[in-house]
């Protein structure tokens, strides 16, 4: 019974507000342009003060955590190599290919892992799923872009234009300058403001139940019609493959409590919905793309809750 209350805990808040999302969209309540507006509100303020927030907590000199960011490197390009090799062999549909190769490595760390990291650890969870997000924004968005651009054969620039662009773009995403500079302020020893601190650290967590809520109104499954078979068994290789051939290598390597936490929900996570974006302006199976991330979010309540009932069995967690 602890087991599960601990793994209900955790997944309970996530399926409520995803649920809550979804019936506002489908009540008509929240339209594309609404989505729109509110996903910029997010992406460039509301997560951003929540990284902050984080990572200007953290006492790096003593809770860094460098194993953990290597480690992490390691599997992203492990899981990439392994994709390309696989698939490449196993797979005929080039743009197919490409979707499932990016989905092996690429998960939906910002919006899905870290909200599931808090609950299940709290404010220790917070600090150690922050430390991975500078990592996975770079690495997810670089070789992204060189899968989109080397399979796509309408992209209109190459390979190095592309990754020019993309290493502009991560210099000025907000939630990559908010997590360096509340780095910078915690190497530093520079605490925020009193009279600033209490309206920072609640614009911060308004972040994570909007991106959650946003995440719930953005799933449509009635478009799953024509791929259902292939999409299966992307879920099958995102969900459950990945996180399984993963995981034994986090608690070999010693990783416990809620730095075990924080990997682990970052390699299960359902796919990035930005790989929704990125298919669509390379013109790379877009529809295929966005049922991968429909039916991998909506499944992934059932594979997460089982995955950390597994770890608190075992006594990991």
């Amino acid at each position: 019974m602890e087991i599960f209350l601990f793994s209900f805990n955790a997944i309970a808040p996530i399926l409520f507000i995803m649920a809550l999302g979804w019936f506002i969209a489908w009540r008509g309540h929240i339209g594309e342009e609404d989505k729109l507006f509110l996903n910029k509100l997010c992406f460039k303020y509301l997560l951003p003060f929540q990284l902050f927030c984080s990572t200007v907590s953290i006492d790096f000199y003593a809770e860094f955590n460098s194993k953990m960011v290597i480690f992490c490197i390691s599997a992203i390009l492990a899981l990439a190599f392994i994709g390309f090799c696989l698939f490449t062999l196993t797979m005929k549909d080039r743009h197919k290919r490409c979707i499932f190769i990016v989905c092996a490595f690429r998960s939906n760390n910002i919006i899905y892992a870290l909200p599931l990291a808090i609950n299940m650890f709290g404010d220790a969870g917070l600090k150690a799923a922050a430390m991975l997000v500078p990592i996975t924004i770079i690495m997810f968005n670089l070789l992204s872009v060189i899968a989109f651009v080397y399979y796509s054969q309408n992209a209109d620039t190459d390979i190095g234009t592309a990754l020019k662009h993309t290493l502009i773009d991560i210099c000025k995403n907000p939630l990559i300058t908010s997590s360096v500079l509340g780095i910078v302020m915690s190497l530093l020893g520079v605490s925020i403001p009193q009279f600033l601190e209490k309206g920072v650290f609640t614009v911060g967590a308004l972040g994570p139940p909007m991106a959650l809520l946003l995440l719930g109104s953005q799933i449509d499954l009635k478009k799953l019609t024509g791929n259902i078979k292939p999409v299966l068994g992307l879920c099958l290789m995102r969900l459950v493959i990945v996180p399984a051939v993963i995981a034994p290598f986090m608690v070999y390597f010693g990783f416990r409590g809620a730095h075990l936490g924080a990997l682990f929900v970052a390699f299960a996570a359902p796919c990035a919905v930005t790989n929704m974006i990125m298919a669509r302006m390379y013109n790379v199976a877009p529809e295929f793309s966005a049922q991968s991330v429909y039916l991998t979010t909506v499944l992934s309540l059932a594979t997460m809750f089982c995955g950390i009932s597994l770890f608190r069995w075992l006594g990991l967690f």
